[in-house]
């Protein structure tokens, strides 16, 4: 049986049986994007065409949609006898939906990972959660839909995706840590807080990964740039548990110190 697999971890790419396809020029690739963000959900043509050509329409926007559902369909099923039905790209009420196998695109394999690594996270297993979130991680190819980053539509896509990334990498971070490999669960957490500046719960684990590694005055000195940052970028103070964290770091809270890290907020 044919497997037809899409990646959108990085710039959009599909193969069959793993042999990369051409998904040909800018229109196809915005489909195949809307339809990969809809999940199982049909999609309209009316709100692909809006969202694949926005402003900018063809003189006979369903012909060009037509068109290029014709030629994703032609790269993806290559097999496919003419006539027949496809079973990737599928026509349903009114619009399209895309039919993949539950491991054939990569943002789905990620959040299994993800959700997985959190799991082992919450049971205390660190060295399970390392692996699945080093699984995870090493999907990535570059910034979801990298190749499509002129197109609003994907924000919301993206913005999950990205959160998600945070999510394996504080949980990365804090697996590091329970397995005693200091120095590089404080490096990844430098790295988080540099990425993602706006993200307490980065913050707050980089603070207890330094106070843990016997770093109390840098733990510290963290905890006052995330302060900083935040009222800088946003105008906002730090939440209840950025602010209880601060609190317990400068007395010198002893019972810290020996409180693992696994204080990482899955993802909803």
């Amino acid at each position: 049986m044919t497997q037809t697999t899409v990646q959108v971890l990085g710039p959009m790419a599909a193969s069959v049986d793993g042999t990369p396809v051409r998904l040909g020029g800018p229109r196809p690739r915005a489909v195949l994007a809307a339809l990969v963000a809809a999940g199982d959900a049909v999609v309209p043509e009316q709100h692909l065409i809006d969202s694949v050509w926005e402003e900018r329409l063809p003189a006979n926007p369903r012909h060009a949609l037509h068109t290029c559902v014709t030629d994703l369909r032609r790269a993806l099923e290559p097999g496919r006898p003419a006539g027949h039905p496809s079973s990737v790209l599928c026509h349903g009420p009114g619009g399209y939906r895309l039919r993949l196998g539950p491991d054939a695109l990569d943002a789905r394999r990620f959040a299994a990972l993800v959700e997985r690594a959190g799991t082992a996270a919450g049971v205390r297993r660190p060295a399970e959660a390392l692996a699945a979130a080093d699984r995870a991680l090493a999907l990535w190819r570059g910034p979801a839909f990298a190749d499509l980053a002129h197109l609003a539509f994907l924000d919301p896509e993206r913005w999950r995706l990205a959160e998600l990334r945070c999510t394996a990498r504080e949980i990365r971070a804090a697996a590091l840590l329970a397995l005693d490999a200091h120095h590089l669960a404080v490096t990844e957490c430098a790295l988080l807080t540099t990425e993602a500046p706006l993200r307490e719960s980065g913050w707050a684990l980089r603070a207890r990964t330094l106070y843990r590694s016997g770093r109390q005055a840098e733990a510290a000195a963290v905890l006052h740039t995330a302060r900083r940052t935040l009222r800088d970028e946003l105008g906002v103070h730090p939440g209840p548990e950025l602010a209880h964290l601060t609190r317990r770091v400068l007395v010198h809270d002893p019972t810290l110190a020996a409180e693992p890290a696994w204080a990482v907020k899955q993802p909803a």
